[in-house]
This record gives structure tokens, C-alpha cells and sequence, in this order.
């Protein structure tokens, strides 16, 4: 008990300190006046870059650790290629100004555009991922709006009323022909003659029109009559008396028409765009095969 108030701290009344006692430590004491200097971050970034080399004049510039060569002194000119203080980047921007990446603006665009370059975009995204069904849709729906455009011509010619008696079953028609026969019947055949005729060959325009002409087109047209008496329910005396009547004059009209049609798709029109190509010069020539049929 004696001993234990003999260690009891002084307190302010006996006249000691309030502060406890400095406990002795192994650690060094740093001598006064060698206090670091808290540096700016630009001086403190410069400092650290220099003690790893990355700054000319450095430790490792200077042959010191790391054996990295001193860079080259830079010039004082812009560099080749790189726009100076005072010019203006490709583009029309100002310095500080970054252009936007092109697939992004190409999108903005898209997505701002009116309709038809909305539609077309639409239209040649489908091409790309479905190239047989997009033609097979497209050749289905032109050749309908044909068949459409023949009843209303007729019955104009006849001083008819247009919104009566119109042949529904007659659009259907054409319709199940563009979209099973025409449209896929056309991607392989055009694929098919680059391959058999490649642009190399000596007169490949001229060889491409005569196999279209001469082969193709005669074969497509039979096939039209046959497949239109099988969609009409009629028999095959039927099918005989329409091809001994109307296939002459049809592939008579059919080389008076499509022969320059022909030769500029084929020559002139990518292999992707012939069937749309085609397909529209056909919404007239539909109508034409359909009168025809009447």
C-alpha cells in the first residue's frame, strides 16, 4: 500500500507536471531542421517519374539502374503527322474537342434519318443476315401489287367501277409465285452466273446476256404459265391452249422488254440488289402477263 502511493502520479496541486513521463524508445530521433517538405503534385509526380527513368535526366538516363538509354532531345516543331498549337485537326474541331467514333455516327444518323433511309437500312440489314427469304418477301409482294395494278387497269379500260368485283384470289396467286418461285429462282441464278462467267472472261457481259436470254428466260416463263394453271385449279388441256396462245407473244414482249433491263442488271447492278432491281421493272411486267392471262 506504501509503495503503491509513493508511485502515484503528481498532480497539479503538488506543483508537477500534468503530462505523464516520456518513456525511453530504441527509435531515432530525427534531428531539428530535417523535417521533409511536403512537394506540389506536379513536383512530387516529376520526382518519382526521375527516380524510375521515365524522365530524361533520371538515374536511369543517367546509366544508372536499369541501363535504360537517354531519350532522344524532342523538337521543338509539332510532330510529322500531328496537327501544331494553332491548326485545326481534320474535321472542322477545335483543340480540346474529340470526334466521335463513326460506327456511333452512322447510327445517329440511321436513327435520325427520314423514313426511306430508315426502311432501306432495315431492308439491307435483312439482305445481309436473310438473303433468300428478304428477295423471296419482296418478289412475293411486288408480284401481288402486279396482279393488283393489271385489275385496275382493266377495269379502268372497261369504265368500270374499281372497288367492285376485284379479283382477290388473283393477287394470292402471284403473290405464292414471287415469294416460292422468283425470288429464290433469281439469288441462285445470278450467284450461279458469276460463277459460271466470272468478269475476267473475254466478253462476259455479252455471254451472261445470251445465257439469260436464250435459257433463262424461256424456262422462267414456261414455268409461270405451269404453275399459274396449277394455282387456277385447270387442267393440263388448259395449261396446252394457254402456252400454244400466249407463250410466243409473252417471250416475244419478255425479249422486247428485258433485254436492256437484263443488260444493265447483270453488267451494272451488284448481285445482292439484281432481284430487288428486277423485281421493280417486273411490277409493270406483271402487269402486262396478267392482262395477258385475261
Amino acid at each position: 500500500m506504501t509503495l503503491a502511493r509513493s508511485r502515484k502520479r503528481p498532480t497539479a496541486q503538488s506543483g508537477g507536471s500534468s503530462h505523464p513521463a516520456p518513456q525511453s524508445s530504441n527509435r531515432r530521433r530525427r534531428p531539428r531542421g530535417r523535417w521533409p517538405v511536403r512537394e506540389s503534385g506536379k513536383s512530387a509526380r516529376r520526382c518519382a517519374l526521375r527516380n524510375q527513368g521515365s524522365v530524361p535526366g533520371g538515374t536511369a538516363g543517367r546509366g544508372g539502374a536499369g541501363n535504360v538509354r537517354p531519350s532522344p532531345p524532342r523538337a521543338l516543331g509539332p510532330a510529322p503527322g500531328k496537327p501544331g498549337v494553332g491548326s485545326v485537326p481534320p474535321g472542322g474541331r477545335g483543340p480540346g474537342k474529340t470526334m466521335a467514333p463513326a460506327a456511333s455516327k452512322l447510327r445517329a444518323e440511321a436513327g435520325l434519318g427520314p423514313l426511306p433511309r430508315r426502311a432501306l437500312s432495315q431492308y439491307l440489314r435483312l439482305l445481309r443476315l436473310y438473303p433468300v427469304l428478304t428477295k423471296a418477301a419482296t418478289s412475293g409482294i411486288l408480284s401481288a401489287l402486279g396482279n393488283f395494278l393489271a385489275q385496275l387497269i382493266e377495269k379502268k379500260q372497261k369504265k368500270e367501277n374499281c372497288s367492285q368485283k376485284l379479283d382477290v384470289s388473283g393477287p394470292l396467286r402471284y403473290a405464292i409465285y414471287g415469294f416460292f418461285f422468283t425470288g429464290p429462282l433469281g439469288h441462285f441464278f445470278y450467284l450461279l452466273m458469276e460463277r459460271w462467267i466470272p468478269s475476267e472472261v473475254p466478253l462476259a457481259g455479252i455471254k451472261r446476256l445470251l445465257l439469260d436470254r436464250l435459257l433463262f428466260a424461256p424456262a422462267f416463263l414456261s414455268l409461270f404459265f405451269l404453275v399459274m394453271n396449277f394455282l387456277e385449279g385447270q387442267d393440263t388441256a388448259a395449261f396446252a391452249a394457254k402456252m400454244k396462245s400466249g407463250f410466243w407473244p409473252a417471250l416475244r414482249m419478255n425479249w422486247r422488254v428485258w433485254t436492256p433491263v437484263q443488260f444493265i442488271n447483270i453488267n451494272y447492278i451488284p448481285v445482292q440488289f439484281r432481284v430487288l432491281f428486277a423485281n421493280l421493272v417486273a411490277l409493270f411486267w406483271y402487269a402486262y402477263l396478267a392482262s395477258l392471262g385475261k
